[in-house]
């Protein structure tokens, strides 16, 4: 299995012009857009999709961008704000094949040595009366011990409630794990929305750890019909940082309004009209199947 998974340590160093994909295009009733992937190779499919994870933000722009500092892991990527002290996103695709546990949870919480001014300490976190909540989640990343690992790096952490962490959060990792065991693969952007500036969060710890109101969890994945016509389709969410109630559907939105709200550009790298509608789209009921 882990020969069929994709080295993402060095994900980043390689250019998006290097995808040789054409997608025809013609438009269906369902907020889904159909389109043949061609002069693409298994392992060329697999990249495109890789790179559909990431979103367009000052750190992916711009290598020096000030309080972006954009990090690959064994797993999952991340862009870290210093003024904040965490990340505002964390991206990566779960397949089916990577839902094969290969170790446990290790809870092996640990400052990340690989950010430059620094990551949150476990100090901070110490009787604030908030979860150490997972970005990319633990169950996510149980494939390899070095991904189960990584995913407990602080900077892989934001202070969430202990009733949002255990509960519709948590409810929300799972059906995400059960989508990715229907559908073969769903691509995760996730993380906290930042719309303030630092000084209006209540913040924890001597690193002063911003206690975001709100978290966001975007979705991607593809269908192939009987004919083997596939097309993309996508769900959103935002969730308040509380104990909250319900379905995990009464917090569903559109991609297009994470974007406003998070000023991340998502799938960037789809022709236009494919984005524009996927990105649009409020009918979920392939995800609901």
């Amino acid at each position: 299995m882990m020969n069929n998974i994709l080295n993402r340590r060095n994900f980043f160093l390689i250019a998006k012009s290097t995808i040789f994909s054409i997608l025809i295009v013609f438009s269906l009733a369902g907020c889904t857009t159909f389109g043949k992937t061609q002069g693409l190779d298994n392992n060329g499919e697999i990249f495109e999709k890789r790179l559909l994870e990431i979103p367009l933000c000052p750190g992916t722009e711009n290598a020096f961008a000030e309080d972006h500092e954009v990090h690959t892991y064994s797993g999952f990527q991340l862009c870290y704000r210093e003024s904040y002290e965490q990340a505002e996103w964390v991206s990566y695709t779960i397949t089916r094949e990577e839902l094969i546990k290969v170790t446990g949870r290790l809870n092996n919480f640990r400052p990340d040595t690989q950010i430059s001014t620094g990551s949150a300490e476990l100090s901070d976190y110490k009787n604030s009366g908030y979860d150490r909540g997972h970005l990319a989640p633990s169950g996510d990343m149980t494939w390899s011990f070095e991904s189960a690992s990584d995913s407990f790096l602080l900077s892989n952490m934001s202070p969430q409630t202990p009733a949002f962490n255990r509960g519709m959060w948590k409810k929300l990792e799972e059906e995400v794990r059960k989508w990715a065991d229907n559908f073969g693969f769903v691509v995760v952007i996730t993380g906290p929305l930042l719309e303030k500036n630092t000084g209006e969060y209540e913040c924890i710890g001597e690193n002063k750890v911003a206690v975001p109101q709100y978290y966001y969890k975007v979705l991607l994945t593809e269908i192939t019909d009987e004919e083997g016509n596939s097309f993309y389709t996508a769900a959103a969410f935002i969730m308040p940082n509380e104990d909250i109630k319900g379905s995990i559907w009464d917090y569903a939105i559109s991609v297009d309004e994470v974007e406003k709200r998070s000023g991340l550009n998502f799938f960037y790298i789809l022709n236009d009209s494919i984005e524009d509608e996927i990105e649009s789209c409020m009918d979920f009921s392939i995800w609901k199947e």
